[in-house]
C-alpha cells in the first residue's frame, strides 16, 4: 500500500505547480461555464411552458425590456436574448459583449401574467396554492408589481450582466486554493515537516484544507454581499422612479415570502423567516444579503435621489 502512496506523493511534488495551475483554471472555468453557455442552458432551465408549449415573449414584455436597456444606455452592439420564465423574479446569465450574448428571463406574471388569474393552478414546492385563502390573496397581491418595480428588477439584472460581476464572483475559489497551497508549502518548509512522518504531513494538509475552505466561504460570501449591495444601489440611483420601484420590489418580495411561509406550513418555516428573509442553508454561512437589508439600502438611495431633485 505504501508503494502507490509514495509514488503519488512523488508525482504531486514533481508536478505540483502544473497541478495547481490546472486546478485553479478548472475551478474558475467550472463556475463561469454557466455564463459562457447561457444559451440554451438558462432558457432550458427556466422557460415557461404553458400547456406544453414554450410561451413566447409578448410585445408588452419586449417593449418593457427595451425601455430598460434604453434607460441604462446599453449599446445596440450588446446582445441580449429575453424570454419568458416561470419564476417570480427575473433570471439572467451570460456576457452581453460576447457573440453568444446574455439571456434574461422575464417572469410571466409581469404585465398581467397567469398569476393574476386565480383559476390558474400554481404549484410551489410540490404544493398547490390556494388563491382564496388569506395567505393566497396576499401572495397574489405581492406578485402584481407596478411598472417601476418591474423595471427595477430587470435593470438590476442588466447591470449585473454589464458589470461582469459573474467573472468576479468566480475568483475567490481559485484564489483561495492558490493561497492555501502557497501558505501550506511555506509552513511545511518552515516547520521542517517534509523531513518528518507522512502521517504528520497528512494531518497538517487536512488542517490547511479546512482553513482554506473557511477562508473561501468567508471571502466568497463577503464579496457576494458587497456586489449585491452595489447592484441595488447602482440600479436605484438611475432615477427616483427606479428607486421607488426598488423599494416596492423588495417590499413585495418580503410579503410574498411571508405568504409562502404560511401557505407551505412547516416546510415554509424552514425556508423563510417571519420577516420574509430566506433562511440560510448553512449554519456558518450567510451567502446572500437579507432582503430587509437590501430594501433599506434601496430606500436610502431613493430618499437621497428625491432630495437631490433627480426625477
Amino acid at each position: 500500500m505504501a508503494g502507490p502512496l509514495w509514488r503519488a506523493t512523488a508525482f504531486v511534488q514533481r508536478h505540483r505547480t502544473a497541478l495547481l495551475v490546472g486546478s485553479c483554471t478548472s475551478l474558475f472555468g467550472a463556475q463561469i461555464s454557466y455564463h459562457l453557455f447561457a444559451d440554451p442552458v438558462v432558457q432550458w432551465l427556466y422557460q415557461y411552458w404553458p400547456q406544453g408549449q414554450p410561451a413566447p415573449l409578448t410585445p408588452e414584455l419586449r417593449s418593457l425590456f427595451q425601455e430598460v436597456l434604453k434607460d441604462l444606455g446599453i449599446p445596440s452592439s450588446h446582445c441580449y436574448k429575453p424570454f419568458t420564465t416561470f419564476t417570480f423574479q427575473p433570471v439572467s446569465a451570460g456576457f452581453p459583449r460576447l457573440p453568444a450574448g446574455a439571456m434574461v428571463g422575464i417572469p410571466a406574471n409581469f404585465l398581467g401574467g397567469p398569476v393574476t388569474n386565480t383559476n390558474h393552478p400554481v404549484v410551489i414546492h410540490g404544493q398547490s396554492i390556494n388563491w382564496q385563502s388569506p395567505a393566497g390573496t396576499r401572495l397574489k397581491e405581492a406578485l402584481m408589481l407596478t411598472r417601476d418595480a418591474q423595471k427595477f428588477a430587470l435593470a438590476r439584472e442588466v447591470v449585473y450582466l454589464e458589470s461582469g460581476t459573474a467573472a468576479l464572483q468566480a475568483l475567490p475559489a481559485p484564489a483561495c486554493l492558490a493561497g492555501t497551497w502557497a501558505l501550506t508549502v511555506g509552513a511545511k518548509h518552515a516547520l521542517g515537516l517534509y523531513g518528518g512522518p507522512m502521517n504528520l504531513r497528512a494531518a497538517f494538509n487536512l488542517l490547511a484544507a479546512v482553513t482554506g475552505f473557511v477562508a473561501y466561504a468567508f471571502s466568497s460570501d463577503s464579496l457576494t454581499h458587497a456586489l449585491e449591495g452595489w447592484l441595488d444601489r447602482r440600479t436605484a440611483s438611475l432615477s427616483a422612479a427606479y428607486g421607488r420601484g426598488g423599494v416596492e420590489f423588495y417590499e413585495k418580495l418580503l410579503s410574498s415570502n411571508v405568504a409562502l411561509r404560511s401557505l407551505l406550513g412547516s416546510h415554509g418555516e424552514k425556508l423563510y423567516t417571519p420577516s420574509g428573509n430566506v433562511v440560510p442553508r448553512h449554519w456558518f454561512r450567510i451567502q446572500h444579503l437579507p432582503y430587509t437589508a437590501r430594501r433599506d439600502s434601496v430606500l436610502q438611495v431613493w430618499r437621497m435621489t428625491v432630495n437631490s431633485g433627480r426625477f
